[in-house]
């Protein structure tokens, strides 16, 4: 187990790397993606990956925010937590402390399709700061709305998935990054 912390915390490092040399590989990642299938799940289905994600949050934000420290996940949900109504997306927030601050994050998991807008799409409606690969045939596209102060990464995946977490701390965009682009968020298991 202590071997698979190694690892993940190499790959994260490695992609992580990634931003600081090739901060812009393409948004025209053609979206959506041939053969997307929909997921729908019941009820009891998503509530049981919820219980997943939230557990692998506990894991996941310590490893992406170095340190941090005293996670608390809230409840999942679509447009009010705990309802899951042939949902195709969820969401939760996450709060920790890191570098002796407070800061809070919110992250939505959306069924492969849900998602419309392509990257490049994307970019049109907010200010993209940089796209990378994932290494895993997806994009990760980091952006901030100044009217908000927030910072977001949405990674947009190969099998027409996207996973984005924001957070209204400056300079959280790579761990950010690291967050949306572990494949245990995944809608489709």
């Amino acid at each position: 187990m202590r071997m698979r912390n190694v690892m993940t915390a190499a790959v994260a490092g490695l992609a992580l790397l990634g931003f600081a040399s090739s901060a812009s590989a393409s948004t025209d990642l053609t979206w959506p993606p041939k053969d997307v299938k929909p997921v729908h799940k019941t009820k009891a289905e998503l509530q049981k990956q919820a219980d997943r994600f939230s557990a692998h949050q506990k894991k996941a934000f310590p490893r992406a925010f170095l340190g941090a420290r005293d996670v608390v996940t809230g409840n999942w949900g679509g447009e009010a937590e705990g309802v899951f109504d042939d949902m195709q997306y969820m969401g939760n927030s996450v709060s920790f402390t890191y570098n002796g601050a407070n800061v809070s994050t919110f992250t939505q998991v959306n069924a492969p399709g849900f998602h419309k807008l392509s990257p490049k799409e994307y970019c049109e409606t907010t200010t993209c700061t940089a796209t990378v690969s994932d290494h895993r045939g997806g994009v990760t596209v980091l952006a901030k709305d100044d009217r908000f102060g927030i910072v977001e990464a949405r990674n947009f995946r190969p099998n027409g998935e996207v996973v984005w977490v924001q957070s209204w701390t400056p300079g959280t965009e790579k761990q950010l990054a690291a967050v949306a682009s572990d494949r245990a968020f995944t809608f489709t298991k």
